[in-house]
């Protein structure tokens, strides 16, 4: 989809326009700033990509997100909490940052399968095989399983699986894949915590009203403050790239 975004004016009183084009047919144009609406393990099926990248590469345009692939891994969340780790990431933080982190951060979990001591068990949880968690209640499971990394399942909440959601049948084969694909696809594992419900006021085209409605706020990186112009219809184009 093409489409041409209103124009904006930037802080130094010059006009800024943004469009959308399809990312199979983007040629890089330099000193062009680009943000992706595509994550990294979809790039071998964007003809031409490789184009795009190396302009990126060479300073001639600017993509955002990087291109960083390790910014895609939900597997930090886990190696943050691991407590081996804990001073290592107090130390290259600070101790100011790395305490905002904590109360930021829901605790998290790798679901790696390699066996436990007999004495040891995974904290905060007190079970010592991972296989333990698929027996937990429903009370209990107010868990969230979320693959990592290069993944078809890794982005739009299609590789996340809230455990007080699903049967017990269903909770427990996820466990048993996450565990099987951990080589290949890692898997990590959140506590929940329900976002806070809360008014908020919006224009209705339709009636021409200022309303109110109740929500709950989804944090996404698929929304640009660059892009403010464009149409959630544009936005939710798969692999664009939105040109300023």
């Amino acid at each position: 989809m093409d489409g041409r975004a209103p124009e904006s004016t930037s802080n130094n009183g010059t006009s800024n326009s943004w469009r959308v084009v399809s990312a199979e047919n983007y040629e890089p144009q330099d000193r062009r700033a680009v943000y992706r609406f595509f994550e990294l393990f979809d790039l071998p099926n964007i003809p031409g990509i490789e184009n795009t990248l190396r302009a990126n590469a060479d300073g001639r345009i600017t993509i955002r997100p990087p291109i960083k692939p390790y910014l895609e891994e939900k597997m930090w969340f886990a190696l943050f909490w691991m407590h081996p780790l804990r001073e290592f990431w107090r130390r290259e933080l600070g101790n100011k940052y790395f305490l905002k982190l904590r109360q930021a951060i829901p605790y998290s979990w790798l679901l790696d399968p390699t066996p436990l001591p007999q004495h040891a068990v995974i904290p905060r949880l007190e079970i010592q095989d991972w296989r333990e968690a698929a027996k937990f209640s429903q009370k209990d499971r107010e868990l969230l399983l979320k693959v990592s990394g290069f993944s078809p399942l890794g982005w739009g909440s299609r590789g996340i699986a809230l455990g007080s959601d699903l049967p017990h049948a269903e909770w427990e084969k996820r466990i048993e894949h996450a565990l099987a694909t951990f080589e290949s696809s890692p898997t990590i594992l959140q506590r929940f915590h329900k976002g806070r419900l809360f008014e908020h006021s919006y224009w209705d085209p339709d009636s021409g009203d200022l309303k109110t409605m109740k929500g709950r706020v989804r944090l996404s990186k698929a929304i640009a403050s660059d892009c403010v112009g464009l149409s959630p219809q544009s936005l939710l184009q798969t692999r664009n790239f939105c040109m300023g």
